[in-house]
């Protein structure tokens, strides 16, 4: 009796790839604990462009920065800082999606400061690492999750929901309103979403850089947005994969747009987390994407 009747070769070519992308990152993973930095480098996809968010900066005054490194260079750099800096000890992930193009997780980690290796701290963090086609990964999407009060500047509005289950479901609404606003072209109605200070890191198809978009304020992120909606016409966008939390919501979309410039239809994919501050308002939005596809039109 056939019962849930799918493909054989879908079902083994899912299994691999999503073999391959645990593969890669926790063989990363493995290396971070070893706290060998040119062990970690080789972990990195042969060539770029990359998009690594390795750490996140809360202001006194509750804004947020973020940095973009983007090449071979800044990566090790970069590594070499948070190494000398802090050991990571244990990695437990909680929550592990195992993509056919990336890993998530959600990690209790434990961890200590070089200068004090007795002082133990546990932390919740999120990573999202791509993997290349070829092998390797080409990002580390990284965040620590921080007190929902020190994210955004001013006081808390009185009417934010503070408990588990009425945040989570805030979270998918606004998430909602979001992806509504993306299919609509809508740059005022995703802007709505967003607190003063959000950052946005995700891969940057409006200027196909094939890295991140450079964070910086509510401004620049309506400046992008409104070349990604001049580039393309966005035709659908389908959730393929969503988690929420209290402190984050990741989702994985298909988008299928036109291209302006030629006509031509195409879909990628991206992996993304929002983070939201003390307002309830989305304060970063980071993440990546696949290449594009073009599809065949009949």
């Amino acid at each position: 009796m056939r019962v849930i009747d799918i493909d054989p070769k879908l079902l083994q070519q899912n299994a691999d790839a999503a073999t391959r992308t645990a593969e890669a990152g926790y063989l990363h993973v493995g290396y971070e604990i070893e706290g060998n930095v040119q062990k970690i480098l080789t972990t990195l996809a042969p060539q770029g462009p990359y998009g690594f968010t390795v750490r996140q900066q809360m202001l006194p005054d509750g804004g947020l920065e973020m940095r973009v490194q983007t090449t071979f260079e800044e990566i090790a750099e970069e590594y070499q800082i948070t190494r000398d800096m802090c050991d990571v000890l244990t990695h437990r992930p909680v929550l592990d999606i195992r993509a056919n193009w990336y890993l998530f997780q959600e990690v209790v980690n434990t961890g200590c400061l070089r200068t004090a290796p007795d002082d133990v701290h546990t932390n919740q963090t999120l990573v999202l690492l791509p993997v290349a086609s070829g092998g390797g990964i080409t990002g580390e999407i990284f965040w620590y999750r921080v007190p929902p009060e020190v994210l955004g500047r001013g006081p808390a509005p009185a009417n934010v929901p503070t408990e588990t289950l009425a945040v989570r479901l805030m979270l998918m609404e606004r998430h909602d309103r979001y992806l509504d606003a993306l299919k609509a072209g809508d740059v005022d109605a995703m802007l709505s979403e967003m607190n003063e200070s959000v950052q946005l890191g995700v891969r940057d198809y409006a200027n196909a850089t094939g890295t991140l978009t450079a964070p910086e304020d509510k401004a620049t992120y309506g400046i992008y947005w409104n070349a990604f909606f001049k580039k393309y016409e966005v035709q659908n966008v389908e959730i393929i994969e969503r988690v929420i939390q209290e402190w984050y919501l990741f989702s994985e979309l298909r988008l299928t747009v036109r291209r302006k410039a030629d006509g031509k239809t195409v879909a990628f994919h991206t992996a993304e987390f929002f983070i939201p501050a003390k307002d309830g308002l989305f304060i970063a939005q980071i993440g990546h994407g696949t290449d594009e596809s073009v599809l065949e039109t009949h």
